[in-house]
């Protein structure tokens, strides 16, 4: 009996895991805009300006707690879903356009959030896997206190993120008339919630299933009563 209760312990103990939860969320719009100046890329609808009350925005869950006292560590590779917005352009995990390419955070001893030290998520606009130089993509960068973003912007070299993601754009040509900046739209960062267990459901029993139950436990005491005498 006690080794069945400890089995059925560990089973539901097995079916709890914890996630957390970021929110990044604006406080102010762009202070910066530099808006492309000569639309050569095709097709044009690409070209877009960002405006002074565009900002950015959005969240992160990871499949585990973000771990205590964390200084500028790398969590990339533990992110199981995310989605921003820069005014622009929205990009979501569910994107197979998306890269997201770092993430490096600091946590205080109870594994708060305190800093997104860096983030940088690519969504490429253009071109098809394996990407190459000259695919245009939107970059969402949040650092500190400060969001940045780029649309329609010319790739320049590509390989691997720091996340461990491939096929993505790793530094932008730096002279691009056809792309959009907006700079310094300040954010602040939160635990959405604090971690909660997750428990899988257990299965429950039918009314057989508990008269069976029943009659297996009473011949069960029956039988210990009869070695104890």
């Amino acid at each position: 009996m006690k080794k069945f209760l400890l089995g059925l312990v560990a089973a539901v103990a097995a079916g709890t895991s914890f996630g957390a939860t970021v929110n990044v969320t604006s406080t102010g719009n762009y202070t910066t805009i530099q808006n492309y100046t000569n639309c050569t890329t095709v097709p044009a609808s690409l070209c877009a300006n960002f405006l002074t009350t565009h900002n950015v925005s959005g969240s992160f869950t990871t499949a585990g707690a973000l771990p205590a006292n964390a200084a500028n560590l790398e969590i990339g590779s533990t992110v199981t879903s995310y989605s921003f917005s820069n005014g622009l352009d929205t990009v979501a995990s569910t994107d197979t356009n998306a890269r997201l390419n770092t993430l490096r955070i600091s946590t205080d001893a109870s594994g708060n959030i305190t800093s997104v030290n860096v983030m940088q998520i690519v969504l490429w606009q253009s071109g098809t896997a394996p990407h190459t130089a000259g695919n245009r993509f939107a970059a969402f960068v949040v650092a500190g206190t400060n969001g940045t973003s780029t649309h329609n912007s010319s790739c320049a070299t590509t390989g691997t993120g720091n996340s461990g993601v491939t096929d993505t754009c790793l530094t932008a040509t730096v002279t691009d008339t056809s792309r959009s900046t907006g700079n310094n739209s300040p954010v602040s960062v939160s635990m959405a919630v604090a971690p909660v267990a997750t428990t899988a459901a257990i299965p429950t029993v039918s009314e057989w299933g508990l008269i069976l139950m029943a009659s297996l436990l009473g011949m069960f005491g029956i039988a210990r009563l009869r070695r104890q005498r």
